[in-house]
This record gives C-alpha cells, structure tokens and sequence, in this order.
C-alpha cells in the first residue's frame, strides 16, 4: 500500500515560517510505517524545496516563496490573497503513485490553500483524497466543498487506519490506539535538510480562553523519558533549533523542570506560543536561561482587568510583572523576551491597549500585536452567532485577525489597529536605534 501524505498550501494576505511543520502528518507517517505502509510526504511548506526560501530568518525561520493570486475587493478590504509554498512545479514532479493521499489542514481562514490544494492533487492522481486536521473539525459542512472524497473530523491516529482500510480494502496493522502521543514520535526523517523541528510535550490545554479552541481537545501530558529522546533523536539529525509548541508546558511545573533539566546541549530552544506568567518562577527561569532559549513569548493578551476575567481569567496584571522581572533578571532580555497582546478584543479600547503596550515597554519586554481572530467554535464565536453579530455561512477568511477589523463592530476598527502597530514599529526602531542593532524583519 502507497499513501502520499499533503501539508497543503497556505492563501493569505501575510505567512512567515515561525517553526512550522505538520506535525500531526508525521505522527500518521510514522504509524503508517511502522505498520509496513509506503509513505511518502509532501510538504508544500518546506522552505528547502526548491524555489520556496524567499528569505533566510534567524534560528530556521524565513519567509516563504508567494505569489499574488487575488484580492478581497467584493469585501471591500484593501488587500490582495498570496499563495504561500513551494512553486507548482514541486506537485507536477512528484515520481508517486499512491493508493489514498491524506492532506492535512490548520487556519480555518487558510481554508482556499486546502481547496486549491486538493483540486491538483486530483488532477494529478486518481487515489482519493481525505482530509483532516483542524480546518475540519471546526468547520466541517463548510470542509464538504474542499473536493475532499472523505472528510475526517477530529484527531488521532485510529481514525486514520479505518479511513485507509475503508477506501482500499486492506487491513492495516493498528501498531497504536489512543495512546499514540505516548507511544511514537513524529518522523522527520522525510526531510532532507532539516534545521529546525517543533516538539509538543503535552497535548491541548486545561483553561478555556473564551476566543480559543485548545481546550476543547483536552489535556494530557507525555512522560519525560519520550520527550527527551525524541529531542535527542532530533540532535543526531542535526536539528539545531527546537521549537515547543504546546498551548500550556508550564501547567505542570515541576515535570516542566525535569524535561528542561535534561535537555541537551548544542540546541536553541524556543517557547513561541506564549506560556503562563502564573507558572513562571526564579528556577524555570534560570533553567531556561542555561538551556539556551533562544525565544520566550508570554501570552499576556489584555492588560483591562475587566476583560481578562471575561476572557477566561488566565493571568492578572500583577502576575504578569511579576513573572517578567524574574525573566529579566535572570538575564533574558528585550531581544528574546516577548509578551503578546491582542488588539481589536471585543469591547477593547484603543486607550487600553497603548497602557498596555506602554506598560510592557517599561518592564524592558517586547510587546508583539496579534489582531483578534474570531475562530470557529470557540466561546467567542458561538457568542457572536447567537447575538447576530455574524452569520452563520460567513466565509471564513475575513475572520482573520488581518481582516475582520475592517468591517466588524465588535472591533476598534482598522484605523485605530494599524495606529498601534505603528506605534509598536516606532519602539522597536527606537530601541534598535538607541542599541546600535541592526532592526532584523523577523523582529518587526
């Protein structure tokens, strides 16, 4: 049996490779093979295919090769739509004649690389397709357009083996179940160049963030003894950046410890999707300080009290100094230390957010804006459709932090957003400026 296995396209109007990979892609490879499976991988976001690079970051970003294919005039949105990825020919080369092809997915509002995706794919091949990931599992009547032949919601790997065994009539060694983010690792041996690697050690998320999803997947932790051989398999194939993507590694602190104590030398680690400043203490810090983290983000989000209770109550302005003053003086600094906020909140003020920004300023951090998204399924979301704010069939891409701002009325509005990012670009340049660093793009 021959599966090819598709992380697809991304249209948008901005992406940059902060680390990505399809991570759950390479869980289902290695099931797959262990189990005497072909697979092979195509990972149209892989920046050493050749053509995809446009530019070289620091510690294994960059930005991907794009090409302009629309724009968003019939909303009125000044903005035109990229693809991001590898040139087209990479698909019309590939040598493979599988069986079933499985595309992945991850932004609701990347929904169109899918779609575009899987329309060559099926003039190419003749196996069906399937596909999965997050896209689907939000949205899943809206996923019935993809051209998908089947349509798979959810996550983990038992699914997998009944799709493929339906669709090809052959029975499929289960060499896992439920346990599978115990039991095996994602195969990066598909790479032939490989820099950098992301690596969860824990699996969803125990607080619930009213504009987030992650809680909905639950919570569950891997053992020690797993992660650190993975990273340990990951330094043999000369990864020399590794990226921890877990919606909430610190939620167990003292296992926290135990994997930073044990992680191996001669790796840059980087925690880029914000940790807890409740669970940040004088060892974590100093830990991480001797671990080599390259770049530590802390999900602060609003600085208005009132809004970080109806939120979800994840942190208070006080724990959030408190955890960056532990972080600055252990010797992290304004280049590596990052806090982010999002702007555009509902019923957030172009005033509170400049104290916030300010404030973070002051305590010598970085503030870094991401624009409020209002995902499928979350509480937000499901606010929002019962009071009318949005309907039902809205298309998902206007959704987008870049985006909604333009016409929603839940929002500040764009000309009050982009008034704050420029006001952030203005600190950065002064910083810089005053420092005599040079002002790198990976740091606007």
């Amino acid at each position: 049996m021959k599966v090819l296995l598709v992380n697809p396209y991304i249209h948008d109007v901005s992406a940059y490779d902060f680390w990505l990979k399809p991570v759950g892609l390479l869980y289902i490879a290695k099931a797959l093979r262990m189990a005497g499976v072909e697979v092979k991988l195509l990972d149209l976001l892989d920046r050493k295919l050749p053509g995809n690079n446009a530019h070289e970051g620091m510690y294994g970003t960059g930005k991907f090769y794009h090409e302009v294919i629309g724009n968003l005039n019939k909303y009125g949105i000044p903005r035109r739509i990229k693809r991001y990825g590898a040139p087209l020919k990479v698909i019309d080369d590939l040598d493979f004649d599988p069986d079933v092809i499985l595309v992945t997915s991850m932004m609701t509002y990347w929904y169109g690389g899918v779609f575009e995706t899987i329309k060559i794919l099926k003039e190419k091949f003749g196996a069906p397709i399937v596909l999965g990931g997050n896209y689907p599992t939000l949205l899943f009547d809206h996923a019935k357009n993809s051209g998908a032949d089947v349509i798979v919601a959810g996550d983990g790997i038992p699914a997998v083996y009944e799709v493929i065994e339906k669709l090809t009539g052959q029975k499929i060694e289960r060499v896992v179940d439920e346990d599978w983010f115990e039991k095996i690792t994602p195969d990066y041996s598909f790479y032939k160049e490989l820099d950098s690697a992301v690596v969860h050690t824990t699996y969803g998320c125990p607080f619930r963030c009213t504009y987030c999803i992650a809680w909905q997947k639950g919570f569950k932790s891997r053992s020690v003894d797993s992660v650190i051989e993975e990273i340990l398999s990951l330094k043999k194939m000369n990864v020399r950046d590794i990226a921890f993507y877990d919606d909430a590694i610190l939620f167990n602190k003292e296992r926290f410890k135990t994997i930073l104590k044990n992680l191996p030398e001669g790796i840059r680690y980087h925690l880029p999707n914000g940790i807890h400043a409740a669970y940040v203490d004088e060892e974590i810090a100093s830990l991480m300080m001797i671990k080599q983290f390259k770049t530590v983000r802390i999900g602060y989000e609003t600085g208005d009290p009132y809004l970080q209770k109806k939120t979800g109550g994840k942190v208070t302005n006080q724990i959030f100094e408190r955890a960056i003053k532990i972080l600055r003086n252990t010797g992290f600094t304004y280049d590596n230390l990052g806090v982010y906020l999002i702007i555009g909140l509902p019923g957030q003020t172009f005033e509170s957010a400049l104290e916030d920004i300010e404030r973070i300023e002051k305590l010598g951090a970085k503030p870094f804006l991401n624009e409020y998204t209002l995902i499928p399924g979350s509480l937000d979301w499901q606010n929002a459709i019962e009071e009318d704010q949005i309907p039902q069939d809205i298309d998902p891409f206007i959704l987008k932090g870049a985006l909604i701002h333009y016409w929603w009325k839940g929002s500040m509005g764009i000309e009050k957003i982009n008034n704050l990012k420029k006001i952030v670009q203005d600190l950065y340049l002064k910083h810089y400026k005053s420092s005599e660093q040079p002002l790198k793009e990976e740091n606007l």
